[in-house]
């Protein structure tokens, strides 16, 4: 992704005319690239790999403790299937209307 963002940086300087598709890769890339780390900061050790507030976790007892963690990760699971439910919907719609991206020209239902 890199190498991709400093050739269109090098095309806009020095030929002044940007590589249209790479932005719309990038961008992207960059929206499964944070997909991609939070699931595998999900399953990092047991105390995960993401930062978390623990100021009220950590004044409780123990099966208080456990019990707010797992309403987190039961909220962070019904977020989830609600996202999933809305992003099936508009993937759904892209594939209906046969709408495609400006550089790539690729069904938007890909991006979904």
């Amino acid at each position: 992704m890199a190498l991709l963002a400093f050739a269109n940086v090098l095309t806009r300087y020095f030929l002044h005319y940007p590589l249209a598709f790479t932005e719309e890769l990038l961008v992207n890339a960059f929206v499964w690239a944070t997909l991609m780390g939070i699931a595998i900061g999900l399953r990092e050790g047991p105390e995960g790999a993401h930062i978390r507030f623990v100021a009220l976790t950590e004044i409780l007892p123990e099966g208080w403790r456990r019990g707010f963690i797992a309403l987190g990760f039961t909220v962070f699971a019904l977020l989830f299937l609600l996202l999933a439910f809305l992003a099936w919907g508009q993937a759904r719609d892209d594939l209906v209307l046969k709408t495609t991206s400006p550089s790539l020209g690729l069904p938007n239902a890909v991006y979904t």
